[in-house]
C-alpha cells in the first residue's frame, strides 16, 4: 500500500509537471498567434495601401493619358497642317536649287565659263567596309571627309554635285541644252577626268540598261535635228572618233589599219575661219539616223585600248573622242551654221603601285599621267592669266585647245571615288576640277552667210593643197594654222568652181 502511494504521488507529480508544461505551451502558442494575428493585420494594412496608391496611380495615368489624346486630337490638324507645309517647303526647295542651278548654268554660259560637274558612285565590292569619305551637301556642294591621320573636312563648290543615289537621266538632263548649242552653231565638248576606276566611262558611255551621255546626246540631238528640219533647215551630219594612245593620235573609223611608217602620223590643226580644232586625215562617217550613229560609236569603242588592273577590271588605256559635226542651212536667210560636239573620256590618272600594272601597262599609265599632267600644266596657265598657254606639250592638250581657253562651250565632269582609301587621290581631283573652273572661253557662234561659208571652203582646201606641195613627206610637229589667202585670190576660185 505504501508503494502504491508513492507511485500514487509521483504520477500526480509528474502530471502536475505536464500540466504545467501544457500551460506554458498554450501561453506561447497564444503569443505566437497574437503575433502573427498582428503581422497579418500589418499586411493586410499594407496591401490595401499599395492597391489603393496603384488604383490612384493608374487613375491618374488613365487621366493623363485621356488628357494627351484629346490634346493629340486637338493638335493633329495642326500636325498635318504642318507636315503638309513641310512637304511643300521640300518640294519648293527641290525647284529653288533646279531654278538656280538653270540660271546659274546660263549665268556661266554667257560668261563663257567652263562648267564643272562632280560626280561619285556608290561603293563597288572591292571597297566594301571601307569608310565613305565623300558626301553630297545640296546641289553645288561636295564634301571630302578624310580618315586619319589627316581627319578633316573640305567643302568644293561646283556648278552641279550627283552622288550615287543620281541616274544618268539626272545627270543628262543637266547637260541638254549643250545639244541644242551645237545644232544652233556653236563648238561644244563635254569631258570627264578622274582617278582610274571613278566612272568616267559610265558617265560618258554607260551601258545598254543604264545609257551614258554620249547615247543619250545622240538620240537628243536627231530629236532636235527632226524637229528643226520641220521649220525648213537642211542638215548634214558627219563623226569621226579617236583615242590618243600614248603620243599617237588613232584612227578608230578606219577600214584598214595604216601603213606602219604612218602608224600615228594623224595631226590637229587649226580652223582659223571657226576657231575649231581638227585631225587631218581623219576619217568622217556621213550620219543619217541615230542608229547609224551609235553603230558608228559601237565599232569604235571595240578597238579602244583598255586592260585590267588592279583596280579596274577594264582600265581604259587611251583618251577616247567622238566628234560630230552639225552643218545646218537655214533657208530664209541662206546662213550656215557650224556646230560640233565632242564627246571626250579621258584615261584615268592612277599611280601604278595601287593598280599594280607592269610592262606594258606601266608604259601606259605613265603616257596617262604625263598627258594628264599637260592638261594640268595648261589649266594652270590659264587660271594664271599667262600669255603663253602650253598647249603643244601634248597631242591631247592640242586637241582640246578649243575647249580650254578657245571659242568652245565647255562642260567638265570630275569623277571620284567615295571610298576612305582613296580620299587622296579625290582630294588632288576635286582641286583639279576647282582650278578647271576658273577658265574662261570665248564663246562664238559659227555663222557664216552662204557665199562666206563657200569661200571658206576653198581657202581650206587651197592651204591643205599648198601645205600637201609643200611637205609631202613630212608631217609638222606642232599643230598647223592656215596661212592667211588674199579675198580675190578666194573669189576667183569660187567663180572658176561655178
Amino acid at each position: 500500500l505504501a508503494s502504491l502511494n508513492y507511485a500514487k504521488l509521483k504520477a500526480d507529480d509528474q502530471v502536475k509537471q505536464l500540466c504545467l508544461k501544457c500551460q506554458e505551451l498554450e501561453n506561447r502558442s497564444s503569443a505566437n498567434a497574437l503575433k502573427l494575428e498582428t503581422k497579418l493585420q500589418d499586411i493586410e494594412l499594407q496591401h490595401s495601401q499599395a492597391l489603393t496608391q496603384l488604383r490612384s496611380e493608374a487613375d491618374l495615368q488613365r487621366q493623363r493619358a485621356e488628357e494627351a489624346q484629346e490634346q493629340s486630337r486637338q493638335l493633329q490638324p495642326t500636325i498635318d497642317r504642318l507636315g503638309t507645309q513641310l512637304q511643300t517647303m521640300e518640294v519648293q526647295f527641290a525647284e529653288e536649287q533646279a531654278l538656280r542651278k538653270k540660271y546659274h548654268n546660263q549665268i556661266q554660259d554667257m560668261k563663257g565659263a567652263i562648267r564643272v560637274f562632280c560626280r561619285f558612285r556608290p561603293l563597288v565590292s572591292r571597297e566594301a567596309g571601307e569608310a565613305i569619305s565623300l558626301r553630297r551637301v545640296d546641289a553645288f556642294t561636295a564634301e571630302l571627309m578624310r580618315p586619319v591621320p589627316q581627319k578633316d573636312t573640305k567643302s568644293f563648290q561646283f556648278d552641279a554635285v550627283f552622288d550615287g543615289d543620281s541616274t544618268q537621266e539626272d545627270v543628262f538632263a543637266d547637260c541638254r541644252d549643250l545639244v541644242q548649242s551645237a545644232v544652233d552653231g556653236y563648238n561644244v565638248t563635254i569631258f570627264a577626268y578622274g582617278q582610274t576606276g571613278a566612272g568616267k566611262t559610265h558617265t560618258m558611255y554607260g551601258n545598254p540598261q543604264q545609257p551614258g551621255l554620249a547615247p543619250r546626246s545622240i538620240q537628243a540631238l536627231f530629236d532636235v535635228i527632226r524637229r528643226e528640219e520641220q521649220r525648213g533647215k537642211k542638215f548634214k551630219v558627219k563623226t569621226y572618233m579617236i583615242e590618243v594612245y600614248k603620243q599617237d593620235i588613232l584612227d578608230l573609223l578606219i577600214d584598214k589599219p595604216p601603213p606602219k611608217d604612218r602608224k600615228g602620223g594623224l595631226e590637229v590643226k587649226k580652223d582659223l575661219g571657226r576657231g575649231m580644232m581638227y585631225v587631218d586625215g581623219v576619217t568622217e562617217k556621213v550620219i543619217k539616223s541615230p542608229e547609224e550613229l551609235m553603230a558608228t560609236l559601237t565599232e569604235g569603242e571595240k578597238k579602244r585600248h583598255v586592260t585590267a588592273t588592279k583596280m579596274n577590271s577594264a582600265s581604259s588605256r587611251s583618251h577616247l573622242l567622238l566628234s560630230i559635226i552639225i552643218e545646218c542651212v537655214v533657208k530664209e536667210t541662206e546662213q550656215v551654221l557650224f556646230g560640233k560636239i565632242t564627246l571626250c573620256d579621258l584615261a584615268g590618272s592612277e599611280r601604278p603601285k595601287k593598280s599594280e600594272v607592269s610592262g606594258e601597262g606601266l608604259k601606259e599609265a605613265i603616257e596617262i599621267n604625263k598627258s594628264l599632267s599637260a592638261l594640268g600644266d595648261v589649266i594652270e596657265a590659264l587660271t594664271k592669266g599667262n600669255k603663253s598657254i602650253p598647249y603643244r606639250n601634248h597631242k591631247l592638250t592640242t586637241l582640246m585647245q578649243d575647249s580650254l581657253g578657245g571659242s568652245a562651250k565647255t562642260l567638265m565632269f570630275v569623277n571620284c571615288s567615295p571610298a576612305g582609301s582613296n580620299a587622296e587621290e579625290t582630294q588632288m581631283s576635286l582641286k583639279w576640277a576647282t582650278r578647271a573652273r576658273q577658265v574662261t572661253n570665248d564663246v562664238k557662234r559659227n555663222a557664216d552667210s552662204k557665199e562666206v561659208a563657200r569661200l571658206k571652203q576653198v581657202i581650206a582646201m587651197m592651204s591643205q593643197a599648198q601645205s600637201a606641195e609643200a611637205a609631202p613627206d613630212e608631217q609638222p610637229a606642232e599643230p598647223a594654222e592656215m596661212p592667211p589667202m588674199d579675198m580675190q585670190m578666194a573669189m576667183n576660185a569660187t567663180m572658176r568652181g561655178r
